[in-house]
């Protein structure tokens, strides 16, 4: 059998995925990715009828279109925990002689901080 040498990329979450079912199997991520593939192509080459197909398509939209939404709506949470966590602190160690600043040094505090817990994030995808 002839092998042709391929490189992909694939999101964190499915290379976690691929990692877990690899641990469990005793297998190499590059062996667990070759059988995701292989089981892939053979339950695509050996599809189920057009109907129930055309349902599971339906559902699986539905459900990424919904999955989309939350993981707009978490960022979202995250950066406004983060800004109120800035204007918290700066608020508690305001002094009079600071009262007349902008607030710009809050809204850096405030990115910082959700680019802080955004890796935070990433790693425990990783």
């Amino acid at each position: 059998m002839n092998r042709i040498k391929l490189s992909i990329r694939v999101p964190a979450g499915q290379e976690t995925m691929i990692r877990h079912i690899a641990e469990v199997r005793g297998l190499t991520r590059y062996q667990a990715l070759a059988r995701v593939i292989e089981t892939g192509l053979t339950s695509i080459m050996t599809a189920p009828t057009s109907q129930r197909e055309g349902r599971n398509d339906d559902a699986l939209s539905s459900l990424d279109a919904r999955l989309s939404v939350i993981e707009a709506l978490i960022d979202r949470s995250l950066f406004t925990a983060s800004a109120a966590y800035a204007y918290a602190r700066r608020a508690a160690l305001r002094n009079d002689s600071e009262a007349e600043k902008s607030d710009s040094a809050t809204s850096e505090a405030a990115q910082a901080s959700y680019k802080r817990q955004r890796a935070l994030a990433a790693e425990v995808l990783s």
